[in-house]
């Protein structure tokens, strides 16, 4: 058997608990009804017993019963009663046949052949004359004694369909207007996986569809399906790079093998081969290793070892160390570095930031140009700085120099390189605690500035030391 929608479901709860609800008010306003009624019914007949007593006097012996006694009024039906029932006056009402007991100031209802009356009797007593019972008698039938209420059980009968209907009509439109977003979402996923085009979006205009729940739920599912797009284009771009960049490489080192096994004549050609093998093997092995730590940082699997070393050192060190290299191109590393600063970081990943941006300032470089490498404490931080003369970069590849494989117009540039170099020290920065920024005017160089935290490790060892301490 087919299971109902959840749409359908929810519009059959809807529709049965308000018609539980709207059966429970009628119920109740019919019961309040009932009792005012009953209420009103009986004091009217206690009024009316009590007011025709007025016309019932006993005189010296003698019953008088004044000739305009009303013996019928509103429903009521007035006797009087001498000894052994005799009636006086007055008549019963139809279908009341049995002998009724007197009972003096007690409203009661009684049944006679199906009916059911309230009954009300009042004791006239004298010393001289036997007792006179002026007894009550009116319907208890309250649809009878009030046709408001026959009136209301016969427009709710009539009603109770119709509201049904409305209900159900009006219940289902407005779950199938709270569950478009859903519908949304299963046609966009179908889509998708039909045309495996991640593009697709859900796209709830905020003007049609309120922002509820499922307002939200449908705008995460597009912020979702924008990041894995962007993954998977990443992706698909770095296995692209990766491949073109390890296939230059390889070609070379299988065309100097091929070379040296079947046309090197001498030694000097085959150890000439040897060495373009070996340096681009070297080339591919650094790749390798480059591309190995940042998926292991997509991963968040990469270990960093924080320690507390002296960062001026550090930077001091690798300026010197990448002299010889910029000296080749007649390019000046200077060095403004503040001495004695320490921080907590990974000592061979801060080395691997000074070397990438110097390696990159000498790459795109001016001959006779300069690198200047700044360091400084401000405050609770490490304020250091890159800034080359060289060639620039435009506004627009500004953005992207962060993109893995990414190279800045190389054809202007000297040396080689993968494109992952700005990539691996915006990752460390950022593993550190810190930012980078570039900014940039073609023609007459970039700067750029980093931002790590003094104390950012030794902050929480202090915390944890706190927490060992307090256990103690």
């Amino acid at each position: 058997m087919r299971k109902f929608s959840i749409r359908t479901r929810v519009t059959i709860w809807y529709v049965f608990f308000l018609i539980i609800l709207v059966c429970l008010v009628f119920v109740s306003l019919i019961y309040t009804s009932n009792r005012l009624i009953q209420k009103n019914v009986m004091g009217d007949l206690t009024a009316a017993v009590e007011d025709s007593c007025r016309d019932v006097k006993i005189k010296d012996g003698i019953l008088e019963i004044d000739d305009d006694m009303v013996t019928y009024r509103d429903g009521v039906y007035i006797l009087v009663y001498k000894e052994n029932n005799f009636v006086v006056t007055g008549s019963l009402p139809a279908g009341v046949k049995k002998e009724i007991p007197f009972k003096s100031g007690q409203v009661r209802r009684e049944t006679d052949g199906g009916r059911e009356f309230y009954v009300y009797d009042h004791l006239i007593s004298d010393e001289n004359f036997d007792d006179v019972w002026v007894r009550g008698v009116t319907s208890a039938d309250l649809a009878k004694s009030d046709p408001a209420i026959a009136f209301m059980m016969k427009m709710f009968l009539i009603a109770l369909p119709l509201l049904i209907l409305l209900a159900a009509l009006g219940g289902y439109y407005i779950t199938k207007r709270a569950f478009r977003p859903v519908f949304r979402i299963s046609e966009t996923a179908r889509r998708i996986e039909a045309s495996k085009d991640l593009s697709q979006r859900i796209g709830l205009d905020v003007r049609i569809n309120s922002k509820d729940e499922l307002y939200e739920l449908a705008a995460t599912f597009d912020r979702m399906l924008d990041r894995l797009q962007s993954s998977f284009e990443a992706e698909k771009q770095f296995s692209n790079d990766a491949s073109h960049e390890l296939r230059t490489p390889i070609s070379v080192i299988m065309a100097q093998c091929e070379y040296a096994l079947r046309k090197a004549s001498s030694l000097e050609e085959a150890q000439a081969a040897l060495d373009v093998i070996l340096a681009q093997s070297k080339t591919m092995s650094a790749l390798v290793s480059q591309l190995l730590m940042l998926a292991r940082a997509d991963q968040g699997t990469a270990q960093l070892e924080f320690e507390r070393i002296n960062v001026s050192d550090i930077a001091d060190m690798v300026a010197l160390e990448q002299a010889d290299l910029a000296a080749r191109r007649n390019i000046s590393i200077q060095r403004d570095i503040q001495p004695d600063v320490f921080a907590c970081v990974d000592e061979t990943l801060f080395m691997r930031i000074y070397i990438n941006l110097i390696s990159n300032g000498i790459k795109y470089g001016k001959e006779g140009g300069f690198i200047r490498v700044t360091l400084k404490k401000e405050d609770d931080m490490v304020i250091s700085q890159v800034i080359d003369d060289g060639i620039g970069i435009s506004p627009e590849d500004l953005p992207k120099i962060w993109d893995r494989f990414y190279q800045v117009n190389p054809s202007r540039s000297t040396g080689s390189g993968s494109g992952l170099g700005l990539s691996m020290v915006k990752w460390i920065v950022s593993a550190h605690g810190g930012t980078i920024t570039a900014d940039s005017v073609p023609g007459k160089g970039t700067r750029f500035t980093i931002s790590l935290p003094l104390n950012r490790e030794l902050k929480k060892e202090e915390n944890e030391n706190e927490r060992e301490d307090s256990k103690k």
